[in-house]
């Protein structure tokens, strides 16, 4: 078996529909035993060798701590609160759908998270103030996905496993990007809402603000943690991801009593089942890694692309992972994509930590873009829509995330800044 053929054993593995972790390990492990005539016991090495890392403990404890404050009534008092802050502006409800996402983000770290946390909430609002459905639909499809980019980017956790790089400043990386995207599109909302005369929200008081932050303190304590702890050198990510997890059962159960134990036992499963999910896809990709590199894969992208520039191998890349976030989740693309392409683009002089960035951008605008980002399809069955509306409503949109990605691939520096402030 070639080089070529492998890949398109694995290609032919994934559209058939096997389980992805499968069709990884399908034709790793027979080109392992069949064609290198290596023993069993190498592809099971390799195998474990993908979660034998400290940093892979931060996962649980990330997913943990989202899925406790995600089961309280954590959206309705983010939504008052982030009313409070920009609701009486121009677009002030389509801003607060869209600062909301940002603060999910930093609590869950999920794509999806916005969209189920305050998706029927926040576009049931915005429809009643004035918006076209069409219009609240496509936002709240769309920027749900900054929640890949702020730290914690479960996504982001993938690649420094299949990369060695360092999680921390890749967080801080992703922070940027989440950052300007959600500028731009606070930007067209506002635009949007002065050229369609979107009525505004009257200015809260004093005291209806100090309201909404009591309301929202503890839940707004998270993000502090996880991104100050982190930022400031005082925790690892573990142990940062593990303060969060203690401190959102306390909030849930203590504070808000949103959350029993009966509860919380439940959500430890689902829990447990999410991270078996990530951990034995990112043994596979381990595995295929090694494989990959035995076979040769990424000198055969280096003879292919090596020539080219550097600009040109990062447009390759763009495209092949954007292709990829709309059919795959974005740890089953990097844990394929990233052996053929890691080597070559350090080659090329690409900063690991800038293209963990791009990287992960690019997936989180798959996410929303047809024909199969999970984002539709979450959006069209929250908010009740159909699937051509979420679609058609989401372009608009997508071209902006474009153009944020047109931006961080242009200018590296918007991506290295955060990161380089950083002493680990």
């Amino acid at each position: 078996m070639t080089a070529g053929l492998f890949i398109i054993a694995l290609l032919v593995c994934l559209f058939l529909g096997i389980p992805i972790f499968i069709a990884m390990m399908i034709p790793s492990t027979y080109y392992l035993l069949n064609v290198l005539n290596m023993q069993p016991i190498m592809a099971v090495s390799s195998f474990t060798a993908g979660l034998n890392k400290f940093s892979t403990l931060c996962l649980p404890f990330f997913i943990l701590a989202a899925s406790v404050m995600g089961k309280g009534q954590i959206g309705s008092r983010l939504l008052k609160f982030c009313r409070s802050i920009v609701g009486h502006m121009y677009g002030g409800i389509g801003m607060t759908a869209i600062v909301c996402c940002i603060i999910i983000g930093a609590i869950s770290g999920a794509s999806t998270a916005g969209i189920l946390i305050i998706g029927a909430l926040i576009y049931q609002e915005m429809i009643d103030n004035g918006y076209p459905r069409g219009f609240s639909a496509g936002l709240i499809c769309t920027v749900s996905s900054v929640g890949m980019l702020i730290p914690p980017g479960i996504a982001f956790v993938v690649y420094a496993m299949n990369t060695n790089t360092s999680v921390l400043k890749l967080f801080m990386g992703g922070l940027s990007s989440g950052i300007v995207m959600a500028a731009i599109f606070m930007v067209y909302v506002y635009v949007y809402a002065r050229r369609h005369k979107v009525p505004r929200l009257p200015r809260i008081s004093l005291k209806e603000f100090f309201t909404a932050v009591k309301e929202a303190i503890w839940a707004l304590g998270l993000p502090v943690i996880i991104i100050g702890t982190m930022y400031t050198g005082i925790c690892t990510p573990t142990e940062a991801a593990a303060i969060s997890a203690v401190y959102a059962i306390f909030v849930e159960m203590v504070i808000y009593k949103d959350v029993d134990f009966k509860t919380l036992i439940d959500i430890c499963g689902d829990c447990a089942k999410t991270v078996c999910t990530i951990y034995i896809l990112l043994a596979a990709g381990q595995l295929l890694g090694y494989v990959m590199t035995l076979a040769r894969i990424p000198q055969l992208m280096e003879a292919m692309l090596g020539s080219t520039s550097r600009l040109m191998i990062l447009l390759v890349i763009n495209i092949m992972f954007l292709i990829a976030g709309m059919f795959m989740g974005a740890g089953s693309s990097i844990v394929i994509i990233m052996p053929m392409v890691y080597q070559l683009a350090l080659k090329a002089g690409i900063d690991p930590i800038f293209l963990g960035n791009v990287v992960v951008t690019n997936l989180a605008i798959g996410m929303s873009t047809p024909p199969f980002g999970l984002n539709l399809f979450v959006s069209a069955k929250v908010m009740k829509l159909s699937f051509v509306e979420i679609v058609r409503s989401s372009m608009p949109f997508i071209m902006l995330t474009i153009l944020v990605l047109i931006i961080f691939t242009l200018f590296p520096g918007l991506s290295l800044f955060l990161p380089n402030l950083l002493v680990e």
